[in-house]
């Protein structure tokens, strides 16, 4: 939100609109927890066991290594490329 806020508030001009609103919805279900229609309740709570959290940051961790890992060579290849364009 700190990038988007010197561009004010509403989407349309680069604002912080819609990292707010992801923001507040993201806080709304974390203070209601999961309710009737949730997959915690369809599931009869059977996810809901002590490892599964460090198991979640661990995937997650491990994923956006590798988006990264792939992002840096896909830019390192086209900086290669754009390099041997110029010569």
């Amino acid at each position: 939100m700190s990038v988007n806020a010197p561009a004010g508030f509403f989407a349309q001009s680069g604002g912080y609109e819609f990292a707010a609103l992801l923001g507040c919805s993201a806080a709304a279900l974390g203070i209601s927890g999961p309710g009737r229609y949730s997959l915690d309740h369809l599931t009869c709570h059977v996810l809901d066991r002590p490892w599964l959290i460090p198991t979640a940051f661990t995937t997650s961790a491990l994923a956006a290594a590798a988006v990264i890992k792939r992002r840096m060579a896909v830019t390192a290849e086209r900086e290669l490329a754009e390099e041997e364009e110029l010569e």
